[in-house]
């Protein structure tokens, strides 16, 4: 009898331990999204708190201060633990008020990505900026300037050569052979790869791109000049679609076709044409970092006044003041978009020459900035003639057709 009831407490008590083991191994596997962090989820998340009244901002993915109090005030409203993070509860109150469908990758499911890391050596190119090159290769702009032992002032010439650390690989069937190790400040060292050798890592072909860390797909169509609809469409993808690092992707044909549909359609208005001038040979050299100069929508005839930020391939750029972001939002109909738009940019060349030069810009902020109170979160993007995007170095078909139309070609 007393023999039957040990046995019955062992199994109950057992029973609890394996179903507490479990909980533990569930809670342990589910990941959480914080402050820093960059997903396709993150935006759908962005997107259902803006539903739901509690997020007033550009969906970008980026989970910033302005994610965080959103999520925080979420939280206190529904009686959630208010620490800012997403975890599994938030994402259940979110999808049960939302009718959505939003998951979070478990940490076994990210850890199965096939992945390594290099620290990749670069030799410096015409027009190259560390903006650039961090942008291109997915690291932070300190990390380059930490390794190689430079500052923002320091200035590279054709040639040098810098290592960028941490590069995220995609492993192909049959990987380069890395070199020998290098280390990081006693980190765990890294295989050092010459760039010349990254061709099987990232593949920017007429049709297909393997994505790589940070990536969206908006992003993704922002960078070769379609749109998202038509990647998730092309691919069989659904709006709650989850890429990952090293997955291919096919992008649709004809993205001159539908960078024209993109522009509205609107017949031009504007009797000004702009000179069609090489970015890399002439205007880079015009409009300078930090110079400013004065955005002309050529089908709306608005202007705005705009800062160059940075950015090698393209002007990387800022309105200047909140009025010129109201200005260039209303363009757009009065939302953020990736749609190119032929415009004009008038600047003063060195010898204070008003010059009128044809351009193309696109209407979504992202990335840095330095004007803090113009009421854009992020700068957005001016391309020119021959000009490339960040990501893939690629002449973009779209804005270069916008350029062509600005300057009456």
């Amino acid at each position: 009898m007393k023999s039957n009831f040990y046995k019955r407490t062992f199994i109950a008590a057992l029973s609890l331990m394996v179903s507490f083991a479990m909980t533990i191994f569930t809670y342990a596997d589910a990941n959480v999204f914080k402050n820093g962090d960059k997903s396709a989820e993150i935006a759908s998340i962005q997107a259902a708190l803006e539903k739901l009244g509690f997020f007033n901002d550009v969906c970008t993915g980026y989970f910033g201060e302005i994610t965080e109090k959103a999520v925080i005030k979420f939280q206190e409203e529904n009686k959630l633990d208010a620490d800012g993070i997403i975890g599994p509860m938030t994402i259940k109150k979110l999808n049960d008020l939302t009718g959505g469908n939003i998951t979070i990758p478990s940490r076994s499911a990210s850890a199965r990505k096939d992945t390594t890391k290099v620290n990749v050596r670069y030799k410096i190119k015409k027009g190259d900026t560390i903006w650039d090159i961090a942008a291109d290769y997915n690291v932070s702009v300190n990390s380059i300037l930490q390794y190689n032992n430079l500052t923002e002032k320091s200035i590279l010439g054709i040639n040098d050569e810098i290592i960028i650390p941490n590069v995220v690989k995609v492993i192909k069937p049959s990987p380069v052979k890395p070199a020998e190790p290098v280390s990081v400040d006693n980190a765990s060292p890294a295989p050092l790869q010459d760039s010349s050798e990254l061709g099987n890592i990232y593949e920017y072909n007429n049709d297909v791109y393997v994505v790589k860390e940070g990536d969206t797909i908006e992003s993704i169509a922002e960078d070769f000049g379609v749109s998202a609809e038509s990647i998730n469409n092309e691919n069989g993808f659904g709006s709650d679609t989850i890429i990952q690092i090293g997955q291919e992707i096919k992008i649709p044909d004809n993205p001159d076709k539908e960078a024209a549909e993109d522009s509205g359609g609107n017949p031009r208005t504007a009797g000004e044409k702009g000179e069609y001038l090489d970015w890399f040979e002439e205007v880079q050299h015009m409009f300078k970092k930090g110079d400013e100069g004065t955005v002309t929508d050529i089908d709306t005839g608005k202007s705005f006044r705009v800062r160059r930020l940075y950015g090698g391939k393209h002007s990387d750029t800022e309105p200047l003041t909140s009025k010129d972001t109201e200005i260039m939002k209303s363009i757009y109909g009065g939302k953020w978009s990736w749609d190119r738009r032929a415009i004009i940019l008038t600047i003063k060349d060195s010898n204070s020459t008003e010059r009128k030069i044809a351009a193309s810009m696109n209407g979504m902020p992202h990335g840095g900035e330095s004007i803090k109170d113009n009421g854009m979160k992020g700068h957005f993007c001016i391309h020119f003639r021959n000009s490339k995007t960040h990501s893939g170095s690629r002449v973009d078909p779209g804005h270069q057709k916008m350029v062509k139309m600005a300057a009456g070609l």
